[in-house]
């Protein structure tokens, strides 16, 4: 019989994740780290199963938004501004255990002349061509908005633009619906891509492909939009007396290319680029500085399981454009467009003014990187948004100290001794033990560790990761229920080693299953149970796949995984 991880691991493929790049015109926040955290589960999970992962995020350094904030502080250039911000957002990977293969940035000499290709594919297939523009324009989400989505803000209040004052600006202010960020008045002469071309075509790919946007509300509301408001055409520059830094439109110095066409060409451009996507040939990717890895890739391979993980505020962008740009370019689409909501801090927005915003960094430092992590995984869904609370982080710290460092550290005792716990009762399965153990709270456990990998490996491609955390939470708790209710230090030698085996086998199971969650911690779990490093894989995540461990873990003075605060 071919057990549930024997199955997962033969389905051994190519994975491509991307996180999105993000705007380095300010230190990166809770938002970024939970983006690529869910990315980094992802990666590491994979890699759990032997699968080949590409994990790419970056920073996205044009735009009139860097531009003004680097004048506004006396940079001498935009590019020394994005220089020092880009410290931040490498230092928080770093801190966070982010296990990225290429940091892109859109500044990146590959980058650039990926995106002049991809430009003169889409311009040379009749997609692009020169017009006149007016419209209202958010600088801080660098996009223009039709009338129909616009507020004009006079005090408290609020009024629609009514179609009689379209295209005009009088008094208050101006926001739009979505964002809510300020608009301002324009009108100029830009390069428009024909958006309006796809709407029919995207349509029928979603039709046809419900799994490309994922959660399904996020689909349904990508769907309702296409097929109520049809697309107008997209304006895609900015003129160079307005918009100095940027990439200058090919053939056309006047002209600067439109951040988000720049933007979302660096999933192509971080695995190989759009040559090699157009040809599928294989490429090498030398990654830079910022990675880990130089690879030959296969690019239009990778690129067929490619999955982005957005967040909600910018799923027009990913979910409709950027296909739209593909498909003029004669370029195929991504698997998957993943979408997440955002973390709010006690209940409400992120803001300096309020004094809620919250430092990932200054976080890991006062609690650990593991507890942040897996704190925020286990507070988190896709489709709602997180509300950081520090006392619940605080908790979940002194949980994981109390349960599951204890649990080992006391099955780690001098009392008793796991090596021979193992040695007696490892090759036993489950339901046999069960039934000679005859403990309810082990009952309730072996169903969990039967099944474990298949549901874990369920959930997370579901990116259901508040329940994976909840369900190894499970485990620990019934583990220790285990080992509470047996009292193995009033009971003779079998007996004890019989309940010692079946606590530390659900805690080495547990801590394996978790090195994609909170690395560091599982290993030191691990590492205090002494299981080898090349039993730290999936396959080893069942009862009974490890007979050798546990041989110095009962020394006296050996040191708890974890300590509570």
């Amino acid at each position: 019989m071919v057990s549930h991880t024997s199955r997962i691991l033969r389905q051994a493929t190519k994975i491509h994740i991307t996180t999105p790049i993000f705007y380095p015109n300010a230190k990166p926040h809770l938002g970024h780290l939970y983006s690529s955290l869910l990315c980094d589960v992802q990666a590491r999970w994979n890699k759990l199963k032997f699968n080949e992962v590409l994990f790419t995020t970056g920073t996205d350094e044009h735009g009139l938004k860097i531009q003004n904030a680097s004048e506004n502080l006396g940079f001498t250039s935009p590019k020394d501004f994005v220089d020092k911000l880009l410290h931040h957002f490498l230092q928080l990977d770093k801190r966070a255990n982010i296990e990225y293969t290429r940091f892109i940035r859109t500044t990146d000499e590959d980058h650039v002349e990926n995106v002049k290709k991809l430009w003169k594919l889409c311009y040379d297939r009749g997609y692009i061509y020169k017009g006149t523009h007016d419209g209202w324009y958010s600088v801080a989400d660098e996009t223009f908005y039709p009338a129909s989505k616009i507020l004009q803000v006079i005090g408290e209040k609020e009024i629609p633009l009514s179609a009689s004052s379209e295209g005009t600006a009088s008094e208050g202010k101006y926001i739009n619906t979505e964002t809510r960020s300020e608009v301002f008045y324009q009108k100029e002469t830009n390069y428009f891509f024909r958006l309006s071309s796809f709407n029919d075509q995207l349509i029928k790919i979603l039709l046809d492909k419900p799994g490309l946007i994922y959660p399904r509300s996020s689909y349904n509301q990508v769907l309702s939009s296409l097929q109520e408001q049809p697309l107008q055409d997209l304006s895609i520059s900015r003129p160079a007396t307005r918009l100095k830094w940027g990439i200058p439109t090919p053939g056309d110095q006047s002209q600067r290319i439109y951040v988000w066409f720049d933007a979302l060409c660096n999933y192509v451009t971080s695995i190989g680029g759009v040559d090699a996507l157009l040809t599928k040939k294989k490429v090498s990717i030398e990654h830079g500085a910022h990675s880990l890895d130089n690879l030959t890739v296969d690019t239009a391979e990778w690129w067929s399981n490619t999955t982005h993980l957005i967040g909600k505020d910018i799923i027009r962008f990913h979910t409709i454009y950027w296909p739209a740009i593909l498909l003029a370019a004669g370029l195929p689409l991504p698997n998957r467009i993943v979408v997440h909501g955002h973390w709010l801090s006690q209940g409400r927005k992120m803001s300096k003014s309020i004094g809620n915003v919250v430092d990932p960094i200054e976080m890991i430092e006062r609690y650990n990187v593991d507890m942040v992590r897996w704190y925020i995984l286990e507070y988190s869904t896709l489709e709602s948004d997180g509300d950081f609370v520090e006392a619940n982080l605080r908790k979940t710290r002194e949980l994981l100290a109390a349960k599951w460092g204890n649990l080992v550290h006391r099955c780690g005792g001098v009392k008793f001794n796991i090596s021979r716990a193992v040695s007696s009762f490892n090759g036993i399965s489950v339901n046999d033990f069960a039934s000679v153990l005859n403990n309810a709270a082990f009952d309730s456990l072996k169903g969990k560790l039967d099944t474990l990998s298949e549901d874990l490996d369920r959930m997370i491609e579901n990116y259901e990761l508040s329940n994976a955390v909840k369900h190894i939470w499970s485990i620990i708790n019934d583990a220790n229920n285990v080992v509470q209710t047996g009292e193995p230090w009033a009971k003779p030698k079998e007996e004890q080693d019989m309940i010692i085996y079946a606590a530390t086998e659900s805690a080495r199971i547990a801590a394996i299953a978790s090195l994609a969650f909170i690395p560091d911690l599982s290993n030191k779990l691990l590492d205090r149970l002494d299981v080898e490093p090349s039993k730290r894989s999936l396959e080893y995540i069942k009862f009974g796949a490890d007979n050798n461990y546990g041989s110095k873990a009962n020394m006296k003075g050996r040191e708890v995984p974890i300590k509570r605060l």
